[in-house]
């Protein structure tokens, strides 16, 4: 292998030259892609008990990907990394032979996996090495990875060809590495208040449990239609009726929506409800959970830096009625404000205003307008209008209002919840409300799921719920502006050929 030439070549002549490098190792007889390897330890293991090893002379072998080789004559120096770090393998001729270390130079390229076997070696700078007495080849590499110098900036790139970004972007693992964290601590933390893990249906019957247009699809064998889950909100309550008393579900959904820094159609969210609890108990617990999560991510404290700002997660929040600061920020009396008033003032603020929206939508949409974009600190948003949440029990003298809160952080939602809807006839009333606003071109109306009606009539106790999504969580605890960079794999345009 001549010194560099690979950076002369473009990737076709690269992918030719490793492809005519493939055949000749097939030729030989020698398998490119075996199925065994040995690894004694971990890159990690190794660095942590470099001192040990090199007083033992153990033999041991470590493997993992090159990243980078210099060759010098008769030796090479090489990076290479698996999965807990990167370390460098120092190969002489005169130690592994003539033979082998043609066969190294002439068909192991950066980005292949090996296995180096070895012992422990300090070198002349210090850097903890091994002396490589054996080289197997584990996978040939047919096309190179990213320059490590100059990396990998281009996000459209890097969101389409994720196993890419992580390879030559550490800070991004890092970004995963958390999302994992948040999510075993979230289970942790209903786990230990005695909630119950369960799964519930993706496919369904009635797109409901929150207000989105659905994923359609077509089921051959029954013939049916059926939806991709808005949400898994319908079937948890049917197990609180079942008589469970507290249950929870990490569930993955699927909104038919727009893409933007804060949506993609398929998200992931946990879902919580608690029999004999009402919202009050639920702006506890969400407090008691995000206190938790910030505690354990930063150390102990309940300030995490979040941009320009330091948010700060220590309870009690304040409580923002949605009325009231709508009201404040329009200068209007809701109950003297009707429906085409309201639309005036959607279309003066240059919302994009479609004629299906209702009394509901309207409120909402000029809410995120007015209010929630000035919301950064934690605040709970309480005490929302009827016509946005079908689900919810009425405020007792306040019938066009529900018991709700969303949690606001940094102007976005991250938490919904509210007391729970389970007067079965009510119920069945606002179901009939959504499918007249469908009717009526509302795509994003709920659907109406009379099997869960029929459900509330057997009775449900009195149950608070909530819906967090993960996504938006781990962007605000982890800093990060974009939800395509919190997804593994995000939903993008297919590219053209």
């Amino acid at each position: 292998m001549a010194k560099n030439t690979e950076k002369e070549l473009n990737i076709n002549d690269e992918y030719k030259q490793r492809l005519k490098k493939l055949e000749e190792l097939k030729s030989q007889g020698q398998d490119p892609f075996p199925a065994q390897s040995k690894q004694t330890m971990t890159v990690a293991d190794f660095l942590n008990d470099f001192d040990k090893l090199v007083k033992s002379k153990k033999k041991l072998s470590l493997t993992g990907r090159v990243i980078s080789i210099r060759l010098q004559g008769g030796s090479c120096f090489l990076h290479f990394r698996d999965g807990s770090g990167k370390v460098q393998a120092f190969i002489r001729k005169d130690q592994i032979g003539e033979e082998e270390y043609k066969n190294f130079k002439s068909y192991v390229d950066s980005a292949d996996f090996v296995q180096f076997d070895g012992q422990a070696f300090v070198t002349k700078t210090k850097e903890p090495t091994i002396l490589v007495s054996k080289v197997n080849l584990l996978s040939k590499a047919l096309l190179q990875i990213p320059d490590q110098y100059y990396g990998l900036k281009d996000p459209d790139t890097r969101f389409r060809k994720r196993y890419l970004d992580l390879l030559v972007n550490p800070e991004v693992k890092e970004v995963f590495d958390l999302r994992s964290q948040i999510t075993k601590l979230i289970r942790e933390f209903f786990d230990k208040d005695g909630y119950t893990e369960v799964d519930t249906p993706m496919l369904q019957h009635i797109a409901s449990g929150a207000t989105a247009q659905p994923f359609i699809t077509h089921h051959n064998a029954l013939d049916i239609p059926l939806y991709l889950r808005v949400a898994p909100e319908l079937y948890l309550k049917r197990l609180i009726i079942g008589g469970y008393d507290k249950v929870y579900e990490i569930a993955r959904c699927f909104r038919n929506e727009g893409i933007d820094h804060q949506h993609n159609p398929e998200f992931t969210q946990i879902e919580a409800y608690e029999a004999y609890k009402d919202y009050e108990d639920y702006m506890k617990l969400v407090e008691q959970l995000m206190e938790f999560l910030v505690k354990k991510i930063t150390g102990g404290s309940t300030k995490i830096k979040n941009g320009k700002d330091t948010l700060d997660f220590k309870a009690p929040y304040p409580r923002l009625d949605f009325k009231e600061a709508l009201e404040k920020e329009l200068k209007i009396d809701l109950e003297k404000t009707n429906d085409k008033e309201l639309m005036t003032m959607a279309k003066k603020a240059k919302l994009p205003v479609d004629k299906s929206w209702g009394r509901g939508k309207l409120l909402d949409e000029l809410y995120k307008k007015f209010v929630r974009v000035k919301l950064i600190q934690p605040v709970f948003l309480i005490n929302h209008p009827l016509e946005l949440s079908p689900l919810a029990k009425k405020i007792p003298g306040r019938e066009n209002y529900v018991e709700r809160f969303q949690l606001v952080v940094k102007t976005a939602e991250m938490c919904n919840a509210f007391s729970e809807l389970n007067d079965p006839l009510d119920q069945e009333e606002r179901f009939q409300e959504q499918k007249r606003l469908r009717d009526a071109g509302d795509e994003e109306a709920q659907g109406a799921d009379m099997e869960f009606v029929e459900a509330l009539k057997h009775g449900m106790p009195p149950t608070a719920g909530l819906g967090i999504g993960i996504d938006r969580l781990v962007m605000i605890l982890g800093d990060i502006e974009n939800i395509k960079e919190v997804i593994l794999f995000p939903t993008m345009r297919p590219k053209n050929d």
